[in-house]
């Protein structure tokens, strides 16, 4: 059985802010997101790492 439908949206994100173009370069830039990409490694091993000891 299916819910009935409802005119209310179940969320609503017309108020959420927008990216700014210095945001939007960055997601797009494939140099920043693998410094990115190689930072969030760094901290996963050294968490690894650390719960071996």
């Amino acid at each position: 059985m299916n819910p009935e439908p409802t005119d209310q949206p179940l969320l609503d994100v017309s108020k959420a802010p927008l990216p700014t173009p210095k945001t939007l370069a960055q997601r797009q830039s494939l140099p920043f997101q693998f410094l990115r990409f190689l930072a969030f490694n760094v901290r996963i091993m050294r968490m690894v790492i650390r719960g071996h000891h």
